[in-house]
């Protein structure tokens, strides 16, 4: 029998546990269940993970992994294009990241210090980027405001997206994205 990849093991117990998280929030990840939904024994989870937090960090992990892939892909574009592109990709457009901001909500309602720190940390480099990118197509240091209200305009249309994700919403969200950056001058 060929031997198992150990990051391929992890790779399911993750997939597991966030596919509860975001179907049943943070009280249906238990380790019985997440070795049920992975396929594995609980000795087997214990094995990659020595405690349920240790599982749950790793998702909030996950979803971070995937947005940073999904914004990368950007990299190329100029300034005030990336800058919209990264918004867009944040925005819960589809059910991944639909599932992706309610893993995010259900864990970090949670009083778990390593979660909380996690999520503060993602918050943190998420709001630099941002800022960044502002910089970025201004040509110079912004203003925190302008970050933190298009920061905060993303973040309120993914909730509202997790309510209503139909093709009509997606678009409205999209276009607000796009009006709130021309008010601030940063896109034509």
């Amino acid at each position: 029998m060929a031997p198992v990849d150990p990051k391929l093991r992890e790779a399911e117990i993750v997939a597991a546990a966030f596919g509860l998280v975001a179907e049943g929030g943070i009280e249906a990840a238990t380790m019985r269940r997440i070795a049920t939904a992975a396929g594995a024994t609980t000795g087997r989870v214990t094995h990659y993970f020595d405690s349920r937090v240790d599982v749950l960090v790793a998702v909030v992990a996950e979803v971070d992994r995937r947005r940073e892939a999904r914004i990368a892909f950007h990299a190329g574009l100029e300034p005030s294009a990336r800058l919209r592109a990264v918004l867009h990709e944040r925005l819960a457009l589809d059910s991944q990241r639909v599932d992706e901001q309610r893993v995010c909500i259900a864990l970090s309602t949670t009083d778990i210090p390593e979660l909380r720190d996690e999520l503060a940390r993602q918050r943190a480099d998420w709001d630099h980027l941002v800022g960044s990118l502002i910089d970025g197509v201004r040509g110079k240091p912004a203003d925190d405001t302008t970050a933190i209200a298009i920061v905060a305009t993303v973040d309120g249309l993914s909730l509202r997206l997790m309510a209503d994700c139909t093709p009509r919403t997606r678009r409205d969200a999209e276009r607000v994205i796009n009006d709130a950056l021309r008010a601030v001058r940063l896109t034509d």
